[in-house]
């Protein structure tokens, strides 16, 4: 599941679900990932993953940033 997936399907903004990030990420950078504008650290998409107990996955990280996914 892409993050723009997930943030769509749980019907929450990118500022609530970056403050359930452990440190918390910013909403600027949650929306820029989201639509595969930022690179993005392990560290992050390791934070990302956690924060939606392992709905959005890397692939879908991933896909959205080499412009794989819808």
């Amino acid at each position: 599941m892409t993050l723009d997936q997930y943030l769509s399907t749980a019907e929450i903004t990118a500022a609530e679900f970056g403050s359930r990030c452990d440190p918390p990420i910013s909403e600027a950078s949650i929306s820029r990932i989201r639509r595969g504008d930022q690179n993005i650290s392990r560290d992050v998409m390791l934070r990302i993953i956690a924060a939606s107990d392992g709905k959005i996955t890397a692939e879908g990280l991933l896909a959205r940033r080499q412009g794989l996914a819808a």
